[in-house]
């Protein structure tokens, strides 16, 4: 009797009382704005088959809840058991979609303007962004957890298909159409279930080329500098990214990824961390290769080919035209190359970057470190090449015009208009060609801690920083531009108007390098950016570390 009672309480004030009494809110709207007669006869009769449709995505949810989650849409009879058949496969809340759909309908057959433009859109936004955010979603969260976390990925809330996959997928068009891009070996990806794609990294547009891996959705985290801005932050959500903090424990980010796991989806993951500066595949960070120990799918491994020739990171600029191609290799699983070892191993580390490695650099090009100069817009090898192979001396090279690099110590020089750098003096190895990433090796990239202190002095240098960076990602605070140095147990930066930054060694958790003019420092909780006119980021990163041990 009493499970009678509340159902009986609820069907009078849903489907009754609610409805004559937004009727009576939109006729007195539609005598005050003189909207009476206002719905064409074309639209009425589009009230017509509005009706019955909404209530039957309505009562069809509500019979999905009774049937398979063993309850109804009631507070005091909640299902059991999360459901995500009938209508809920298309939408998270269909009842509210149905209930909306019927009463804009009878709104257009009633000849009522104010009702299906105004107050049932109105109140169905109102009632999502009040019950159904601050009282239902919460309850949903506890009683479900990932279950309703991974469905609500897929669904929609008003339309019955995900707006975010459908802009994806003009984007992915529109990519293919404008890039020189293909995929190979696109059958390795399992049809269902979820997967990981180990990938290296050299290119901004890495994480959209390599939506084109699977026809499926695919996730890829990303740096979370990307979510600072409203546009890049959009783009970001819209291309399937999660963004990630390199500078502290980043809860959220990881729950999503789970949630995206659990939901059954393709996770991308760069093995390396952060974008090649030479095109060569640089060590993996151990962390995130301890990470891949709690994932028990399939692998698979993928290299993006030509991507550093079409957008090295020291260039302003990309060559467009440069081929690109997505190559998936087949795909392996962790636990059997990892057997009877855990994340926490030493050996666990050692085997599986060794498996990884192998596989991805067997999908790689020989000449995958190779680049024409003369075809990438704004060239600055020097950021990478920090250091003369000829002198040694460091942060002294330089573009001269278009097709030379030349040394400000030593005068060595070099042309580029034949592909990657040819030595033209000095006379002695004059015609030796070699990539950037040979004259680096060449060169030495190991610091040189025998120099006087401070290790380097970088003029025109900005500090930017945000010291609360664990909570929403704004943009960051400019404090101005000025002088840094680098000392054996600090940093220190004065700026032109005299505000000054010091930064102990000891109190620096992460360096990394964004874009190719930031140096980037996780301290404590916030963040702080150095952003340099001429220096090298990958110069600092490489002392920093160092002297950070």
């Amino acid at each position: 009797m009493k499970r009678t009672i509340i159902i009986a309480v609820n069907v009078v004030i849903f489907w009754i009382a609610l409805p004559l009494g937004l009727f009576s809110i939109a006729h007195r709207l539609d005598d005050g704005l003189s909207l009476d007669g206002g719905v064409p006869l074309l639209f009425q009769l589009l009230g017509l088959p509005l009706i019955p449709a909404g209530c039957a995505i309505a009562v069809l949810s509500v019979l999905a809840l009774h049937n398979e989650g063993k309850g109804l849409p009631i507070s005091a009879l909640p299902p059991t058991r999360y459901v995500t058949t009938g209508p809920y496969r298309y939408w998270r809340h269909p009842i509210y979609t149905g209930y909306a759909a019927a009463m804009v309908g009878l709104g257009l057959l009633f000849d009522s303007p104010s009702m299906a433009l105004l107050v049932v859109p109105g109140f169905y936004v109102l009632w999502h962004l009040t019950w159904v955010r601050l009282y239902e979603e919460p309850g949903l969260y506890r009683r479900f957890g990932q279950d309703y976390r991974a469905h609500r990925l897929h669904t929609g809330l008003v339309l019955p298909f995900s707006l975010r996959r459908a802009g994806r997928a003009v984007v992915l068009w529109l990519v293919q159409r404008v890039f020189n891009v293909r995929v190979e070996g696109k059958h390795n990806v399992p049809e269902q279930g979820p997967v990981i794609i180990l990938h290296d990294h050299h290119n901004y547009l890495d994480f959209v080329f390599g939506q084109l891996c699977t026809d499926r959705p695919i996730v890829i985290p990303v740096t979370a500098e990307s979510n600072r801005k409203p546009l890049g932050r959009a783009f970001i959500r819209l291309m399937g990214g999660v963004p990630r903090r390199r500078y502290s424990a980043d809860p959220a980010g990881s729950m999503q990824l789970e949630d995206r796991f659990v939901a059954g989806e393709v996770l991308g993951i760069s093995i390396e961390a952060e974008r090649s500066w030479s095109g060569e595949l640089q060590p993996f960070p151990p962390h995130v290769v301890r990470s891949l120990g709690k994932f028990d799918c399939p692998v698979v491994p993928a290299a993006f080919v030509g991507t550093h020739r079409h957008w090295p990171r020291w260039a302003d600029g990309m060559d467009r035209g440069a081929p690109v191609t997505v190559r998936l290799g087949e795909p392996f699983l962790i636990r059997e190359v990892v057997e009877g070892l855990t994340p926490s191993d030493p050996e666990f580390v050692e085997r599986l970057t060794g498996e990884i490695r192998e596989r991805i650099v067997a999908l790689r090009d020989p000449d995958e470190t190779s680049v024409d100069l003369t075809r990438v817009k704004r060239p600055r090898p020097e950021l990478a090449l920090w250091r003369c192979p000829i002198c040694r001396d460091e942060e002294c090279l330089g573009m001269d015009g278009k097709h030379w690099l030349v040394c400000r110590s030593c005068d060595a020089r070099w042309d580029t208009r034949n592909g990657d750098l040819t030595q033209d003096w000095p006379e002695e190895d004059a015609g030796l060609r070699q990539t950037i990433a040979e004259w680096a090796a060449q060169a030495g990239t190991e610091p040189d801690l025998d120099l006087p202190e401070p290790y380097i002095v970088s003029q025109e240098t900005t500090w930017l920083e945000d010291r609360h960076a664990g909570g929403w990602l704004g943009p960051l605070h400019r404090i101005g531009c000025g002088e840094v140095r680098l000392f054996a147990d600090r940093i220190e930066w004065t700026g032109g108007d005299g505000a000054e930054r010091t930064v102990p060694l000891a109190a620096i958790r992460t360096v990394t390098t964004e874009r190719n003019d930031v140096l980037q420092l996780g301290i404590g909780k916030g963040v702080a950016q150095l952003v340099f006119a001429q220096a090298s980021p990958l110069r600092w990163q490489r002392y920093v570390e160092t002297l950070r041990g």
